[in-house]
């Protein structure tokens, strides 16, 4: 492709302008440069910003010079949770059936023996070559076109893991519904299951566990990654023989792993909480896994109530995987004595969480004039008779 992306960045002028404007953002080239000269500027100011956000997606691979564009570096797998997929998985074959940039596959042939990469765009199937053959990987096949059309081309069990992140955009728009995804993983799930014992599929964070169960029923792990405290994907593994129904929390700047049987039921303690108390918001994979009520359990933490993903203790729990809170004021919800509570307290300022409570934390903030920021920490929520109370808390670090 003679008038490709890539071969518009890799111009020995491009990469000379690159180097020496690397700082500038993309709109401030745009503004400077446009019209001004025979470089692609377009590409150009689009590698440098991808370039500038690399570094901290992926810093390992950042180094290598790479070439980057801005949708699929947007959404690739971190660095973190692809070197996390290949530490899980092993086997002699794989086949990532949705390549994209071409991250997870980087890191999946450093474990596997042989990797082929699919992928529909020509021109980023271009550039995940040539990035491959920057960082020196010599065990990636690269096959363009439909990954299903292509799979159907292999001998059945050739390959011991087929692994998918199907395209979760419409448009440029998110979607969270399977059946917008492509390639239709349930749709072809025994195709693919004639060629592979083993399945991984990389979905959006919304993704929920429930439909994962109703969708897939070779699902043997459902896992929520997070890092620093945000849920960034979930990963369903399926297979033709385990058996077993897992769910997984795992805290990728902590490596913390929590899993816990998807039907086990644990039964925690509710109550009233009260000043001086701690009170604990645990990571948001634990949430998002809905391993809550298991880290409850061990911790012999209560409950604010039976929905309630807040917990609390009469005493700290220093290595609690999540945010710590000390208990500085309670009292039911009432606008007008809170308004009037905090007024007294000279409180302007403060971060607002909300859990089972009807009001979101902008519109808390717009009844209570209050700004973003601060040292308190205030959490609406509901206590154990369903009625709505304030907690005003300080961060324990």
């Amino acid at each position: 492709m003679p008038n490709s992306y890539l071969n518009k960045i890799l111009l020995e002028e491009s990469q000379k302008f690159i180097e020496a404007n690397k700082s500038l953002s993309a709109e401030r080239i745009i503004l400077k440069y446009h019209g001004k000269t025979d470089l692609p500027i377009k590409e150009i100011s689009e590698q440098i910003e991808a370039q500038k956000k690399a570094v901290k997606k992926l810093p390992e691979l950042s180094a290598y010079n790479l070439v980057y564009k801005k949708i699929p570096l947007e959404q690739c797998s971190s660095e973190y949770s692809a070197q996390y997929k290949s530490r899980v998985i092993s086997g002699k074959r794989i086949i990532d059936l949705t390549g994209g940039l071409g991250i997870d596959s980087i890191y999946f042939a450093r474990k596997f023996k042989e990797v082929t990469y699919c992928e529909m765009n020509e021109e980023l199937a271009e550039i995940a070559e040539h990035n491959f053959s920057r960082i020196g990987i010599k065990n990636i096949k690269i096959t363009k076109g439909d990954s299903i059309e292509l799979l159907k081309n292999y001998e059945d069990n050739y390959f011991d893991w087929v692994f998918a992140d199907p395209a979760r955009r419409n448009n440029e728009k998110r979607s969270v519904d399977i059946k917008y995804y492509s390639p239709n993983i349930p749709e072809n799930l025994d195709l693919i299951f004639s060629k592979a014992e083993n399945i991984l599929l990389k979905l959006a964070p919304a993704f929920d566990i429930n439909e994962a169960l109703n969708l897939f029923k070779n699902m043997y792990e459902f896992s929520v990654l997070s890092y620093n405290n945000e849920c960034k994907e979930v990963l369903v593994f399926l297979s033709k023989k385990n058996n077993e129904k897992i769910k997984s929390a795992v805290i990728l700047d902590e490596e913390k792993y929590i899993s816990g049987n998807i039907n086990s039921d644990y039964k925690c303690e509710e109550s009233e909480i009260k000043i001086n108390e701690y009170l604990y918001e645990p990571n948001a994979a634990i949430r998002k896994a809905g391993l809550t009520d298991k880290i409850a359990f061990e911790l012999n933490l209560k409950k604010l109530n039976r929905k309630s993903e807040l917990l609390f203790s009469a005493n700290l729990i220093t290595d609690f995987i999540g945010r710590k809170f000390v208990v500085k004021h309670v009292e039911l919800f009432n606008e007008k004595k809170i308004r009037k509570f905090l007024t007294s307290k000279k409180i302007t300022k403060a971060n607002i969480s909300r859990s089972n409570f009807p009001l979101k934390p902008e519109e808390i903030k717009e009844r209570l004039k209050l700004k973003d920021g601060g040292d308190f920490y205030l959490f609406f929520t509901k206590d154990i008779n369903e009625k709505s109370i304030f907690i005003l808390t300080e961060k324990i670090p």
